[in-house]
C-alpha cells in the first residue's frame, strides 16, 4: 500500500483487459478512458478502434492515429466486436450498422504537473510512455521506479493520484491482464513520469454524426 491516496478511479472502471501478444495498448488505454468518460456499464470494443486506427495492419498505431479513429469512426459495444487473441485475417472487417460512440481528444503537455492536474480533476488521461525494464515485474507496494534499459513504447490510462514516501505517485491502468501488478494496476513515481512520459492526451466532448 502507498502512504496516501488522493484520487482512485478504479471503482468507476470496468474490469482490466488483456491485450495479449498484440500491439493494441493504445486502443486499450483509450477504450478504458472512453468507457470512464461515458460512464459505460458495458465494454466498448478496442478491436473496432484498433482496426480503423491502422486499417487492418498488424503493426502498432500512433497516438494521433487512434485519436483520429475515435473521433471519426468511434467505437461500438464490445459484445458486437469482441477482442481477438490474435490479429484478424486480412479480409476481416468489423460489423457495420450498429450504434457508434465517437469522442474528440486534445494533446496535453507531457509533464507530471499536467498529469496530476487532469487526474486530480477526476479525468482519465492516456499516457504514451517509453518502457524500462522495471515496468515488467512490479512488486508490492506496486510503485514502479524509472530504472532499467528501455524495452519499447507503451500506452496506459492514468487513473489515480497519491503520495508515497514524500513523493507524488500516479496510478495507471495497464492492459496486460489482472496478473500484472496489483490486479492490472500500478503506481508510477515522479521520476518515472519525468523520464518516461512522452505523450499525454485527454478525451473531451462527444462527437455526433
Amino acid at each position: 500500500m502507498i502512504d496516501h491516496v488522493e484520487v482512485d478511479l478504479r471503482a468507476a472502471l470496468l474490469g482490466v483487459r488483456d491485450q495479449q501478444a498484440r500491439p493494441t495498448c493504445l486502443a486499450h488505454a483509450i477504450t478504458a478512458a472512453h468507457e470512464h468518460t461515458r460512464r459505460a456499464a458495458a465494454y466498448l470494443s478496442p478491436e473496432y478502434l484498433h482496426f480503423f486506427a491502422n486499417q487492418g495492419s498488424s503493426s502498432g498505431i500512433s497516438m494521433g492515429e487512434v485519436a483520429t479513429a475515435l473521433k471519426v469512426e468511434g467505437q461500438i459495444a464490445e459484445i458486437h466486436c469482441p477482442y481477438l487473441p490474435h490479429s484478424p485475417p486480412p479480409a476481416w472487417k468489423p460489423p457495420a450498422g450498429l450504434a457508434v460512440y465517437r469522442r474528440d481528444s486534445e494533446p496535453k503537455r507531457a509533464t507530471s504537473a499536467a498529469l496530476a492536474k487532469w487526474i486530480g480533476a477526476g479525468r482519465a488521461p492516456i499516457l504514451g510512455l517509453t518502457l524500462p525494464e522495471s515496468f515488467f515485474n512490479p512488486a508490492a507496494p506496486w510503485v514502479i521506479s524509472p530504472e532499467g534499459p528501455l524495452r519499447g513504447l507503451h500506452a496506459v490510462a492514468g487513473v489515480g493520484l497519491g503520495r508515497h514516501r514524500g513523493d507524488r505517485v500516479f496510478l495507471i491502468r495497464n492492459s496486460w491482464g489482472p496478473d500484472w501488478g496489483d490486479g492490472g494496476y500500478a503506481w508510477l513515481d515522479e521520476g518515472f513520469v519525468k523520464r518516461h512520459l512522452k505523450e499525454l492526451i485527454l478525451l473531451t466532448h462527444e462527437v455526433f454524426p
